[in-house]
Protein backbone atom coordinates (compact mmCIF):
# COMPACT_ATOMS: atom_id res chain seq x y z
CA UNK A 1 0.00 0.00 0.00
CA UNK A 2 1.35 3.37 -1.37
CA UNK A 3 1.84 6.17 1.32
CA UNK A 4 2.44 10.06 1.16
CA UNK A 5 4.27 12.34 3.53
CA UNK A 6 6.47 14.98 3.40
CA UNK A 7 10.62 15.08 4.74
CA UNK A 8 13.23 17.57 5.00
CA UNK A 9 16.64 16.51 3.83
CA UNK A 10 20.10 17.41 5.21
CA UNK A 11 23.41 17.79 3.63
CA UNK A 12 26.46 17.09 5.41
CA UNK A 13 27.20 21.13 4.96
CA UNK A 14 23.56 21.43 7.08
CA UNK A 15 24.79 19.20 10.24
CA UNK A 16 28.20 20.50 10.22
CA UNK A 17 26.48 24.12 10.57
CA UNK A 18 23.91 22.49 13.17
CA UNK A 19 26.08 21.10 15.67
CA UNK A 20 28.05 24.28 15.31
CA UNK A 21 24.83 25.73 16.63
CA UNK A 22 24.53 23.29 18.95
CA UNK A 23 27.75 23.77 20.12
CA UNK A 24 27.68 27.12 20.88
CA UNK A 25 24.60 27.10 22.82
CA UNK A 26 25.88 24.61 25.15
CA UNK A 27 29.15 26.85 25.78
CA UNK A 28 26.70 29.99 26.49
CA UNK A 29 24.67 27.87 28.82
CA UNK A 30 27.46 27.50 30.97
CA UNK A 31 27.75 23.64 31.03
CA UNK A 32 31.37 22.02 30.81
CA UNK A 33 30.27 18.03 29.84
CA UNK A 34 33.07 15.95 30.55
CA UNK A 35 31.87 13.02 28.60
CA UNK A 36 29.48 13.03 25.57
CA UNK A 37 27.47 9.75 25.23
CA UNK A 38 25.64 9.28 21.52
CA UNK A 39 22.35 7.16 20.99
CA UNK A 40 23.17 4.94 18.13
CA UNK A 41 22.74 5.33 15.46
CA UNK A 42 21.48 8.94 14.83
CA UNK A 43 23.78 10.74 17.67
CA UNK A 44 27.37 9.03 16.49
CA UNK A 45 28.15 11.89 14.18
CA UNK A 46 26.80 15.00 15.92
CA UNK A 47 28.07 13.75 19.05
CA UNK A 48 31.60 13.55 17.53
CA UNK A 49 31.50 16.77 16.17
CA UNK A 50 30.25 17.76 19.32
CA UNK A 51 33.27 16.45 21.11
CA UNK A 52 35.96 18.56 18.55
CA UNK A 53 33.69 21.81 19.11
CA UNK A 54 33.58 21.01 23.12
CA UNK A 55 36.99 19.95 23.62
CA UNK A 56 35.73 16.46 25.40
CA UNK A 57 37.78 13.50 24.77
CA UNK A 58 35.38 10.71 26.31
CA UNK A 59 32.66 9.39 23.82
CA UNK A 60 30.84 6.88 24.54
CA UNK A 61 27.86 4.81 22.82
CA UNK A 62 24.50 3.27 23.62
CA UNK A 63 21.80 2.07 21.34
CA UNK A 64 17.70 1.44 22.31
CA UNK A 65 15.40 -0.16 20.03
CA UNK A 66 12.01 1.92 19.13
CA UNK A 67 10.99 2.31 15.57
CA UNK A 68 11.58 -0.32 12.46
CA UNK A 69 12.12 -4.01 12.19
CA UNK A 70 13.46 -4.26 15.11
CA UNK A 71 10.64 -2.51 17.54
CA UNK A 72 9.36 -4.33 20.46
CA UNK A 73 6.26 -5.83 20.27
CA UNK A 74 5.20 -3.46 23.02
CA UNK A 75 6.19 -0.35 21.15
CA UNK A 76 7.89 0.41 24.24
CA UNK A 77 11.73 1.89 24.06
CA UNK A 78 14.30 -0.87 24.93
CA UNK A 79 18.15 -0.41 25.94
CA UNK A 80 19.72 -3.37 23.69
CA UNK A 81 23.53 -2.03 24.10
CA UNK A 82 23.98 -0.32 27.78
CA UNK A 83 27.01 1.46 28.89
CA UNK A 84 29.57 -0.43 31.04
CA UNK A 85 31.61 2.37 32.42
CA UNK A 86 31.64 4.23 35.60
CA UNK A 87 30.14 7.69 35.33
CA UNK A 88 30.33 8.52 39.35
CA UNK A 89 30.20 12.46 39.78
CA UNK A 90 30.56 13.28 35.98
CA UNK A 91 29.10 15.47 33.55
CA UNK A 92 26.98 13.92 31.06
CA UNK A 93 26.01 15.45 27.52
CA UNK A 94 23.65 12.94 25.61
CA UNK A 95 23.48 13.08 22.15
CA UNK A 96 20.83 12.32 19.22
CA UNK A 97 19.66 13.59 16.13
CA UNK A 98 16.07 14.06 16.60
CA UNK A 99 13.78 13.70 19.22
CA UNK A 100 10.54 12.41 18.07
CA UNK A 101 8.63 10.41 20.77
CA UNK A 102 11.41 11.29 22.88
CA UNK A 103 11.15 7.40 24.82
CA UNK A 104 13.82 6.72 23.98
CA UNK A 105 16.57 9.19 24.87
CA UNK A 106 14.04 9.49 28.03
CA UNK A 107 15.11 5.53 28.28
CA UNK A 108 19.11 5.77 27.69
CA UNK A 109 18.99 9.23 30.35
CA UNK A 110 17.52 7.26 33.60
CA UNK A 111 20.97 4.85 32.42
CA UNK A 112 23.19 6.99 32.52
CA UNK A 113 21.93 8.68 36.01
CA UNK A 114 21.88 4.92 37.39
CA UNK A 115 25.50 4.39 36.21
CA UNK A 116 26.21 7.70 38.75
CA UNK A 117 26.21 11.04 36.40
CA UNK A 118 26.18 13.69 38.14
CA UNK A 119 23.99 16.11 35.31
CA UNK A 120 22.94 14.62 32.50
CA UNK A 121 22.31 17.50 29.59
CA UNK A 122 20.09 16.30 25.95
CA UNK A 123 21.10 17.87 22.75
CA UNK A 124 19.43 16.95 19.71
CA UNK A 125 19.67 18.87 16.05
CA UNK A 126 15.96 18.70 15.79
CA UNK A 127 12.96 18.57 17.79
CA UNK A 128 9.80 17.52 16.90
CA UNK A 129 6.91 18.80 19.39
CA UNK A 130 5.41 15.01 19.16
CA UNK A 131 7.77 13.99 21.62
CA UNK A 132 7.36 13.66 25.26
CA UNK A 133 9.83 16.38 26.79
CA UNK A 134 11.85 19.48 25.53
CA UNK A 135 16.00 18.47 25.13
CA UNK A 136 18.03 20.92 26.82
CA UNK A 137 19.51 21.79 23.76
CA UNK A 138 18.37 21.62 20.08
CA UNK A 139 18.68 23.61 16.85
CA UNK A 140 15.40 23.45 14.79
CA UNK A 141 11.75 22.75 15.92
CA UNK A 142 9.27 21.10 13.96
CA UNK A 143 5.61 22.48 14.73
CA UNK A 144 4.44 20.26 11.79
CA UNK A 145 5.72 16.27 11.57
CA UNK A 146 8.37 15.68 8.28
CA UNK A 147 10.44 12.46 8.00
CA UNK A 148 13.65 13.75 8.39
CA UNK A 149 16.97 12.68 5.82
CA UNK A 150 19.89 13.16 7.13
CA UNK A 151 23.44 12.68 5.16
CA UNK A 152 24.28 9.78 7.45
CA UNK A 153 21.00 7.36 6.17
CA UNK A 154 19.94 8.75 2.65
CA UNK A 155 20.55 5.35 0.77
CA UNK A 156 18.85 3.43 3.84
CA UNK A 157 16.06 6.60 3.54
CA UNK A 158 15.86 5.75 -0.21
CA UNK A 159 15.19 2.09 0.10
CA UNK A 160 12.37 2.68 2.34
CA UNK A 161 10.88 5.04 0.34
CA UNK A 162 11.54 3.34 -3.30
CA UNK A 163 9.32 0.41 -0.85
CA UNK A 164 6.31 2.09 0.01
CA UNK A 165 5.66 2.48 -3.56
CA UNK A 166 4.23 0.37 -6.04
CA UNK A 167 6.89 -0.32 -8.60
CA UNK A 168 5.61 -2.48 -11.25
CA UNK A 169 5.45 -1.35 -14.65
CA UNK A 170 7.15 2.06 -13.68
CA UNK A 171 9.92 3.57 -15.62
CA UNK A 172 13.39 5.10 -13.88
CA UNK A 173 11.63 8.59 -14.62
CA UNK A 174 8.60 8.12 -12.85
CA UNK A 175 9.88 6.19 -9.88
CA UNK A 176 11.97 9.77 -9.46
CA UNK A 177 9.18 11.84 -9.95
CA UNK A 178 6.75 9.79 -7.48
CA UNK A 179 9.28 9.97 -5.26
CA UNK A 180 9.15 14.13 -5.08
CA UNK A 181 5.80 14.16 -5.29
CA UNK A 182 4.72 11.83 -2.62
CA UNK A 183 7.92 12.39 0.00
CA UNK A 184 9.33 15.64 -1.45
CA UNK A 185 12.40 13.50 -1.82
CA UNK A 186 14.91 14.44 -4.68
CA UNK A 187 17.34 11.45 -5.64
CA UNK A 188 19.56 10.91 -8.59
CA UNK A 189 18.74 8.15 -11.16
CA UNK A 190 22.35 6.54 -9.91
CA UNK A 191 20.96 6.09 -6.26
CA UNK A 192 17.75 4.78 -7.80
CA UNK A 193 19.21 2.34 -10.03
CA UNK A 194 22.10 1.31 -6.97
CA UNK A 195 18.77 0.52 -4.69
CA UNK A 196 16.48 -1.77 -7.20
CA UNK A 197 19.61 -3.71 -7.66
CA UNK A 198 19.19 -4.25 -4.31
CA UNK A 199 16.27 -5.64 -4.52
CA UNK A 200 16.65 -7.53 -7.73
CA UNK A 201 15.68 -10.84 -5.86
CA UNK A 202 12.20 -9.35 -4.32
CA UNK A 203 11.35 -7.34 -7.36
CA UNK A 204 12.91 -9.36 -10.08
CA UNK A 205 9.91 -9.21 -12.43
CA UNK A 206 9.55 -5.42 -12.26
CA UNK A 207 13.01 -4.18 -12.38
CA UNK A 208 13.31 -6.29 -15.43
CA UNK A 209 10.03 -4.40 -16.92
CA UNK A 210 11.68 -0.77 -15.90
CA UNK A 211 14.82 -2.11 -17.61
CA UNK A 212 12.97 -2.92 -20.81
CA UNK A 213 10.97 0.18 -20.98
CA UNK A 214 14.08 2.52 -20.55
CA UNK A 215 15.42 0.39 -23.67
CA UNK A 216 12.71 1.22 -25.73
CA UNK A 217 12.84 4.87 -24.59
CA UNK A 218 16.42 4.31 -25.89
Amino acid sequence: MEMSFKCIVYSWDDVYSMCETLGKAILDSGFRPEVVVAIARGGWVPARILCDILDVKDLYSVKAEHWGKVATASGEAKLTQPLNVSLEGRNVLLVDDVTDTGETILLVSNHLRELGARRVRIAVLDHKKTSKFVPDYFVKMMDSWKWIVYPWSFYEDTRDFIGRLSLKNKTLERIKKELKEKFDFEVSSEIIEYVLGEYRVEVKVEVEELQTEKSKEA
